[in-house]
Formats: structure tokens, sequence, C-alpha cells
């Protein structure tokens, strides 16, 4: 019961009454009965009522919307990928993922490709990937170099995402140098914000983030085997490398969705896993599901606060993620040894 109400009910309730206040709250506050009325409108695709009051809920709710699905993708995909690779620090902005994304992205805007969702998404997706594979594959070689065959370890993921990270952002930084044009058209992505949301986009990508989310979930309790190492988990019936290949499709997938949205927010995925394994999730697939309503509770009131903290002037979310994050993560390097 306990664990239903933690990790499904009250992030429910919250993410509803955060929804709202999103729509209703910023530089023009909403009164609730115009904000209801937008809401409803806008669900069953009436016209939208006259006056101000309504044109202004009616922009923030595309924002609102791709906020929810940028933080459920990002917290599973975090969690997802802490425990495919046994990593603490696991996060797809720490580990150069969302990075890769943004070079690929910028790379195809520099070579004439499409502004479309779907182009965006293949582009991301692609970055994503080649980022993924990169990271892993410099981490294994400093591994083999230190005498230390095997998976590896968090800290050589972390200096190796921090490399791929800092050599993605250099790229993507000369290609807005070299050409204005792509510069024009990839400023949007470039610090992390759903400011320019639309609601077809999120539409569109949100069966992707589903499909996303719903792999990681069903794939959850080969986590729980992994934890023990590979080679109990085959004693006991699981398969790590197909365990692991489901769930870092799934962190591709749902990487490439939130940065094809929302452009590089990073630390969603690295706040809220921890912030939920406090809690003591009964299983895996709790965490899971958890992550993905909180994820979204927690992007949608960082979205909403960098646009009351200096209204009407905001604060790009992918300011405020990080803003949130970075105390976590040098706590989590202080308590977890990894520099050891």
């Amino acid at each position: 019961m306990r664990s239903g109400v933690l990790f499904g009910a009250l992030p429910l309730l919250l993410l509803a009454v955060a929804a709202v206040a999103a729509v209703a709250l910023g530089a023009r506050t909403v009164p609730l009965p115009t904000t209801f009325d937008t809401l409803g409108t806008l669900l069953t695709g009436r016209g939208l009522p006259a006056g101000i009051d309504a044109a202004a809920a009616a922009s923030r709710a595309p924002r609102t919307v791709t906020a929810a699905l940028v933080g459920a993708a990002l917290a599973v995909a975090g969690a997802a990928l802490q425990g495919a690779t046994r990593n603490p620090l696991g996060d797809p902005g720490l580990l150069g993922l969302s990075a890769g994304a943004s070079l690929a992205m910028a790379a195809g805007l520099a070579l004439g490709a499409t502004g479309s969702p779907a182009g965006i998404m293949t582009l991301a997706t692609l970055g994503t990937l080649g980022a993924a594979v990169l990271v892993y594959a410099v981490a294994a070689a400093a591994a083999r170099a230190g005498g230390a065959p095997g998976a590896p370890s968090p800290l050589a993921l972390v200096l190796a995402g921090a490399a791929v990270t800092a050599g993605a952002t250099a790229g993507t930084t000369a290609l807005l140098v070299l050409s204005p044009v792509v510069q024009d058209r990839f400023r949007f992505w470039s610090v992390g914000t759903v400011a320019r949301a639309d609601l077809s986009d999120a539409l569109l990508l949100a069966p992707v983030i589903g499909a996303g989310i719903l792999a990681a979930v069903v794939t959850a309790p080969g986590l729980d085997a992994l934890a023990l190492g590979d080679d109990l988990a085959h004693g006991l019936g699981s398969r790590p490398a197909r365990v692991r290949a489901v769930l870092l499709a799934a962190v591709v997938l749902l990487t490439a969705a939130a940065v094809a949205l929302a452009g590089p927010v990073g630390f969603v995925g690295l706040v809220v896993p921890h912030a939920l394994r406090r809690l003591r999730p009964p299983t895996t697939r709790t965490l899971m599901v958890g992550c993905a309503l909180w994820g979204a509770v927690l992007v949608v009131l960082a979205d909403l606060a960098g646009r009351l903290v200096i209204a009407p002037a905001e604060i790009h979310l992918g300011v405020t993620t990080v803003l949130l994050g970075v105390p976590v993560l040098l706590t989590l390097l202080r308590r977890t040894g990894v520099g050891s």
C-alpha cells in the first residue's frame, strides 16, 4: 500500500496539480475557471474561449505536456542506464548521450536535413547511439589498458562520458560558429528549453517515449539479477546480454526523444532515481514506474520555477535542472567514493 502511494497515487496527484499550476501561472496569471475551461476545450478539440487569459493558458499547455514527457523519459533513462551499467552516476547528460544527440542534430542541419520532428528524432537517435557506443568503447579500452578486463568501472564511464561530452560540445559549437543558418535553427535546442514546444511534436514523439518506458519497465526485473553480477545472473536463469541490450535500446530512444523535444536537459536522470531509491521501492519495476511519474513532476515544476523567478523573463529548463543536479552530483561523488 505504501509503495502504491509513493510511486503511483501521490506523483499522479502532484503531476495534475503541477500541470494546472504550470498552465495558470506565469508572467500573466490566468484565473482557475479560465484555466480549466481552456484545458477542456483543448482536450475536446472545441474552439478556444475568447480573451487574453485563454490565449495565455493555451500557449502554456504544449510546453507543460512536453515538460512532462521529457521528465518521464530522462528519469527512466537514467534509472535504466544506472542499472544496465551498474554505475550510480549513470545519466544521459553526464555520460555524453545528450551531447551526442545535439551534435548529430547540428551536423544534420548543416547538411541540409529538415527540421521536422521525424527528421530531428532520427538525427538525435543516431547521435545518442553513436555517443553510447563511443563512451563504452573508450571506457572498456581504458579498463583493458589498466589490466582490468571486463565491464568498465563507474569512474571510467564517467571520465569517458566527460570526454565525449566535451568533444561533442566543441563540435556543435564549431558548426554553429561556421554556419549562422544552423545557429539560427539550432539555438532553440542548445540550452535545453520547452519555451517553443509544439503540441503536435509532443504527441508525435509520445508513443516513442511510451515504448521506451514500457521496455524499461518490462525488463526491469532483470536488473535485480544483474546487480549480483553476470555469473550469478546466468545461474539464476537471467540473460544479462539481452537485458542490457533492451535497456540500452530504451535509453537511446528515451534520450533521443527528450533531446528532440527540449534539447539537452541534464541531471534529471541522476536526481530522480537516486531520490526514489531512498524511499525503498519494493521492486525495480516499481522504481521505473515511479521514475516516470516523479520525473514528469520534477521537470514540470522546474519549468514553472524558471518562468516565475525572474518573470516576465525566464530561466531555461536546462539551467534550472543543472542548478538542482550539481549539488546532488557532488553529494553522490562523496558518498559513493568513486574517486577511490
